[in-house]
């Protein structure tokens, strides 16, 4: 990822994360008691559309490793959801699973797009550490220095004895 793709990435996070809160107030919608019209169900298929697309562009152009969005949980999330009428069926515990699941991803997409504002702000991430040689010399430096001297303070009186 280079410098200059940071701002746009860290504006289809924030895009991302919105319309993932969006997806969650047509939940609570659903389950309460208010009456759900078919401009609902529109702006619900293409809010859902919109976090795949979202979704997709932000794993496509981040590394997963580092940057996890649990894109694929958020797909399947989606896939499982056809419309907000869909919600009002579910049994308690589906819907304690998916509020989960859904909390889930949001956890992550937080983090993504908390670690790009901070990249944004200026932050450079170390580079790789470097392993230290396994060496005698290196050893002896990790030795307490109290160990050292004892051991030269017996190694000097056994060659006094030994002369």
């Amino acid at each position: 990822m280079k410098r200059k793709e940071i701002p746009e990435l860290l504006d289809l996070s924030q895009t991302l994360l919105e319309q993932w809160l969006r997806y969650r107030e047509y939940y609570l919608q659903a389950v309460s008691d208010a009456e759900i019209t078919d401009e609902d169900e529109e702006e619900f298929l293409e809010t859902t559309s919109t976090i795949a697309q979202n979704a997709r562009k932000l794993g496509q152009r981040l590394n997963e490793r580092v940057f996890s969005i649990k894109r694929e949980e958020v797909a399947s999330l989606l896939r499982s959801t056809t419309s907000v009428a869909y919600f009002r069926q579910l049994p308690d515990y589906d819907r304690m699973v998916f509020h989960k699941q859904w909390h889930f991803c949001r956890v992550h997409i937080s983090r993504t797009m908390g670690a790009l504002k901070f990249l944004n702000e200026g932050y450079v991430p170390p580079g790789p550490r470097k392993k230290k040689a396994k060496g005698p010399a290196n050893q002896i430096k990790n030795l307490p220095w109290g160990i050292i001297i004892l051991v030269a303070a017996l190694l000097a009186a056994g060659w006094y004895l030994f002369l």
